[in-house]
């Protein structure tokens, strides 16, 4: 075939050093099929591995490395250096190569025409102690050196293989660098004969496992049907500057309409102002009016009340002077009352009065006093002699020693009832707080708690919640005497007293008791000092290896569900016997009997009761038991209370009776005060006599004439009162309008300096006042000030929406600096006049120019590019469905089909393939509306809905968020590439009586084994076909490439005559292929390959590889056959 005489770059030698488990190996290929086989995990990837390094510059390799055996394999480039052999325990790696070394990996490919020869190769230096690792890719013609780049039996390192290549070759026939992306360049540009960066990588990677995880259509679209580079920049440069243009008298268009409606706006401010200006006009003029009418009134009352205040001065003077002859008058009176004796009497009676009522407090004081001391006879500690002096301080017949007898009396009873209520309140306490702990203890014992010691549920709690952050799980933390139960309540007490405080350890389960352990040492050691933890897990231990507890035994009488809790009995209880007298008692180390009597040591005592009574907590016996005696004893706590109560309380209430805590001198003067007060009634009553006696002669009308004069004095002295008053109200009035009209002229002369008259105003307001009935110009100005409430509210909505619109303005052109605050429009009315000149039409003229230039851009550098780019793909897809419709197949048939995108995307189609499509750019409209419709010509209704779809997508949108521009531009690589308006398929051929062509998009999946994979693997040799350029025509000159196919287990689903068939293709599109498949499939293989290399690795630790040309496969099927 004509294929197979195009020259191409043959792999003709590897040359491997110090890789995985090869240390010096060369192996030569065949320019045809060669082929790998040998046991799983005899190396054939290794091989593969290392031509792939070199093929791709990338010494990564975690995205290829031993792929065919597993999607997620994680093998490293280390691995493969070192020649890792296994992974310890602690995950740690063993290597083959534990000192510094180098590593070659070097391909030699040679031209079939020419036979010229050059190497691509990388040499690698690693650091054992870091597994850091030195690279260096290298060039150079000429086959692999002589030395297979080693010296003195090593390899060399990159240091050595640079200065080797600079010391053998010419600058232009080797290359050697740093930088593995210009190595790449060179590699695929120039090395290999001129390949696609991208896709010939990611096409060699999918081949070797032949997985095939991608559709059928995609396949055939991203590797046989190739993008093309469709320049649209002009294009896009076209459409934008229209666009632009556009935008830009568009945006000038919609910034007018802004300006105007900014200018309506103003124009309903300033008409609001102008109200508002006119009215407030009027109300000043009012107030200068009415400040005027204010200041003559003030004048006329400054005048009126000087007069009225002379006037009643004058009426004071008068009254003064009659006030003066009555004083005199009421003297004289006084005189001749005073000669009779009256007044003596009089003041001499008011003495005597006052004398009696502090005598009477006396007395009151007195009689309280002995009210209160009358409550001590009824009290039986009394003593006698007490009661008696009680007796006659209420007789009032107490003297000085018998007073002192009796408070120092009370004092003494006082004193006893104060110590007897110390020692009441003392006991009352200690009662009540044993009384409140027993409530307690018995409320929790009947709601089924057992009452454990505070501090040892302190500890309980502490301990599980430490647990739970040391472990991350809630760990159960109990009680012992929770685990446990007796049987046979005869010896329950000797089990609660043997065991103590052992019954309250906190336990755990083993597989926690260590952690336990470690949380508690941390815990508060005095806070947790009579909580104990029980090691429940040496406990275990233990009793695995003790013989148990004693036949007879107290520990046999003690169950529980745990074993790790039975362990712990045993031990405690295990040698403690059981006993019923005192002789069984002696014949044992250990012994107790039921009453809790125990022996121990050569001792003998009895257990504290309290053990097994207060403190039981086993089972639940000791419950009821210990409810039994709480409640006993909170009875006979609340009988010792009670009457402690009462004394208390008697106490408390004699302590409060009279004790006279005043001096004895106050009583004393009291009870001589008593015997005063009939002395003072009797000259009392004597006084009272003598003074009436007075008032029956002729004082009496002395007395009238003083009071008839008195009450002419009041009078008279109200009268002055009422005068000075009305002076004082008047001369404050006068000052006040004195104040007044100097503040209201003061006011008035600045209003009338300030106020502006405007003549248009002037006359208004003349007509406004002719035009109202009221003349009261307060009330015409509050009118106007309640009417500028209104108006100034009308203009202040006016201006917040001339704002309002001005911000929205300022808001979406940002680039206008102008304030949105200002009272004026100019900077706004100046800036619509100068976007309405005539530069809007030529803004509209030169929109329509670049409208003709975008759409000859648009029909020359994409419409025909686009048509061209498909009418092309539709020859390669002939060309392909030629050079395999000469291929054998089996018995099957297969070709390419492109046609039209069956998806949304393929309504385009038409338009890019009609031949009648033709467009005339001079015809163009020259309303903007219509620049960039297209066909307005002969296919405007098919057509220009759909070209202005395509137009807008290449025009970027303007201030877009990020997410949107790249959607953009995604949109835009999309509708540029010509594969976008297609759909991509493959068909199989069946002939027989009649031709049946089958779709393979959706049977692929149906199909199983070997049948389903033929169309993907010849979509695959297709695809590379395209890559190295094989599909092109001989007469074509080109740069020969490599052809090499690396294949995987390619083949594992099929039968002996597909993998023939399979082969024949390989051969027949001119391909050097390298097939790898498991020695159980060899006879499949023999038959049609030119190359075998045999694998082995048995030890895991060095690959073998044995090459065998088609003339020695009878030797290699001999071998096969011995295995």
């Amino acid at each position: 075939m004509l294929e197979k005489k195009q020259p191409f770059k043959a792999l003709s030698k590897i040359c491997l050093n110090n890789w995985h488990y090869i240390d010096r190996k060369i192996l030569s290929f065949s320019e045809g099929v060669n082929f790998f086989t040998g046991h799983s995990g005899s190396g054939k990837s290794t091989v593969i591995d290392a031509i792939q390094i070199v093929l791709y510059a990338n010494t990564d390799g975690r995205g290829f490395f031993n792929k065919a055996a597993a999607d997620d394999s994680d093998r490293s480039l280390i691995e493969y250096l070192r020649g890792m052999v296994n992974i310890g325990e602690n995950n740690e790696s063993e290597y083959l190569r534990n000192k510094n070394f180098s590593s070659t990996i070097v391909l030699e490919f040679e031209q079939t025409d020419t036979r010229e020869k050059q190497c691509v190769g990388v040499v690698f230096d690693v650091e054992t102690s870091t597994n850091e690792i030195g690279r260096l890719f290298f060039w150079h013609t000429g086959g692999l050196l002589e030395n297979q780049y080693r010296a003195d039996r090593r390899c060399l390192t990159t240091g050595e293989v640079r200065e080797y290549l600079q010391r053998s070759f010419p600058s232009d026939q080797y290359y050697c660098g740093p930088s593995n992306e210009r190595f790449r360049r060179q590699l695929y540009d120039i090395y290999l004969g001129g390949l696609d960066m991208e896709k010939f990588p990611r096409l060699f990677k999918r081949a070797i496992p032949f997985r095939m995880n991608i559709k059928l259509e995609d396949f055939v679209k991203e590797y046989i049907c190739m993008e093309k580079d469709i320049h649209i920049e002009d294009l896009q440069e076209s459409v934008m500057q229209y666009g632009r243009m556009r935008s830009k008298i568009e945006e000038t268009m919609r910034e007018v309409g802004h300006l105007q409606g900014i200018a309506e706006r103003y124009a309903d401010y300033a008409a609001g102002n102008e109200a508002v200006e006119e009215c407030d006009y009027e109300i000043e003029k009012l107030e200068i009016l009415q400040m005027r009418e204010k200041v003559s009134e003030l004048k006329n009352r400054i005048t009126e009340s000087a007069e009225e205040q002379s006037r009643i001065e004058t009426m004071k003077r008068r009254a003064e002077e009659k006030q003066e002859e009555l004083r005199k008058e009421y003297e004289e009176v006084i005189l001749r009352i005073a000669d009779s004796g009256y007044s003596a009497l009089e003041k001499e009676l008011t003495g005597v009065n006052e004398t009696l009522e502090r005598l009477g407090n006396s007395r009151a004081r007195w009689q309280k006093t002995a009210e209160g001391l009358s409550e001590w006879k009824q009290k039986d500690v009394t003593p006698n002699q007490t009661i008696w002096d009680i007796e006659r301080f209420e007789a009032q017949d107490i003297d000085e020693n018998a007073l002192l007898r009796l408070k120092q009396s009370l004092a003494s009873l006082r004193g006893s009832l104060e110590e007897d209520l110390k020692d009441a309140e003392a006991e009352l306490k200690e009662i009540r707080k044993e009384e409140k702990a027993a409530r307690d203890e018995l409320k929790a014992l009947s709601q089924g708690k057992k009452a454990y010691p505070r501090e040892l549920e302190e500890a309980r709690y502490e301990l599980r919640n430490r647990l739970r952050e040391k472990c991350g799980r809630v760990i159960p933390v109990q009680i012992l005497a929770d685990l446990l139960d007796v049987r046979d309540e005869t010896w329950h007490n000797a089990v609660e007293g043997y065991l103590g405080n052992n019954k309250l350890l906190l336990v755990v389960e083993p597989a926690y008791a260590g952690a336990a352990m470690e949380v508690y040492r941390d815990m508060d050691k005095k806070r947790y000092s009579r909580a104990a933890l029980l090691d429940t897990e040496k406990a275990l231990e233990y009793s695995r290896h003790s013989a148990g507890a004693v036949p007879g035994s107290l520990a046999e009488e003690v169950t529980s569900k745990e074993d790790y809790i039975k362990a712990y009995v045993e031990y405690v209880l295990g040698s403690v016997m059981k006993c019923s007298t005192v002789e069984e008692l002696r014949r044992q180390k250990i012994g107790i009997t039921p009453d809790c009597m125990l022996y121990k040591g050569f001792r003998l005592q009895y257990i504290n009761p309290d053990n097994y009574t207060r403190r039981a907590f086993i089972g639940e016996t000791s419950m009821r038991q210990r409810i039994r005696r709480l409640e006993k004893r909170c009875q006979e706590l609340q009988e010792k209370r009670i009457p402690l109560q009462e004394m208390e309380e008697e106490a408390e209430r004699m302590l409060r009776m009279e004790s006279l805590a005043q001096p004895e001198e106050d009583y004393l003067q009291w009870m001589k005060d008593i015997d005063e007060i009939s002395e003072w009634n009797k000259r009392k009553t004597e006084l009272s006599e003598e003074i009436i006696k007075l008032r029956e002669g002729a004082v009496s009308v002395w007395e009238e004439k003083k009071e008839q004069l008195l009450a002419r004095q009041d009078e008279m002295k109200e009268s002055l009162q009422k005068l000075q008053q009305s002076i004082w109200r008047i001369q404050s009035d006068g000052e006040r309008y004195r104040k007044n009209y100097i503040e209201i002229s003061n006011e008035l002369s600045e209003k009338e300096k300030s106020f502006q008259e405007n003549d248009d105003m002037e006359i208004k307001f003349e007509k406004y006042l002719e035009n109202k009935r009221s003349s009261n110009l307060e009330y015409l100005g509050q009118q106007r000030i309640s009417d500028r409430a209104s108006l100034e509210n009308a203009r202040n909505n006016a201006y917040s929406r001339l704002v309002e619109r001005r911000t929205f303005y300022l808001k979406s052109y940002p680039n206008r600096t102008f304030s949105a605050m200002i009272t004026e429009n100019d900077p706004y009315d100046r800036l619509l006049s100068e976007l309405q000149c005539d530069e809007l039409e030529e803004y509209r003229q030169a929109a329509r120019e670049q409208a003709r230039t975008a759409v000859e851009h648009f029909k020359e550098d994409f419409i025909y590019k686009i048509r061209s780019a498909i009418l092309e793909a539709y020859q390669m897809k002939d060309e392909l469905n030629r050079i395999i419709s000469r291929l054998d197949f089996g018995k099957d048939k297969y070709q390419f089909v492109i046609t039209k995108n069956k998806g949304p995307d393929g309504r385009f189609y038409k338009m890019f393939m009609d031949d009648s499509l033709s467009i005339n750019p001079a015809q163009l409209s020259g309303g903007m509306e219509n620049q960039l419709n297209m066909f307005t010509m002969e296919h405007e209704e098919e057509y220009g809905e759909m070209m202005n779809e395509l137009i807008n997508i290449f025009i970027p949108p303007e201030d877009a968020a990020r997410e949107e521009l790249e959607e953009a531009k995604k949109n835009m690589e999309k509708y540029a590439d010509y594969r976008t308006y297609l759909s991509f398929d493959m068909q199989q051929i069946i002939h027989g009586d009649k031709e049946m062509k089958i779709g393979l998009s959706r049977m692929i999946r149906k199909n199983s084994g070997g049948e389903g994979q033929n169309p993907l693997y010849i979509a695959l040799l297709a695809s590379f076909a395209q890559v190295y350029r094989i599909n092109l025509s001989p007469k074509i000159r080109r740069a020969p490439t490599i052809r090499l196919v690396v294949l995987d287990e390619a083949f594992s689903k099929m039968d002996a005559e597909k993998v023939a068939s399979c082969i024949s293709l390989i051969r027949g599109l001119g391909f050097q292929a390298v097939i790898s498949a498991t020695n159980d499939k060899i006879q499949n293989y023999l038959e049609n390959v030119d190359k075998t290399f045999v694998y082995a690795n048995p030890n895991k630790k060095h690959i073998s590889i044995q090459e065998f040309e088609r003339e020695d496969y009878d030797l290699l099927r001999k071998e096969e056959t011995a295995v």
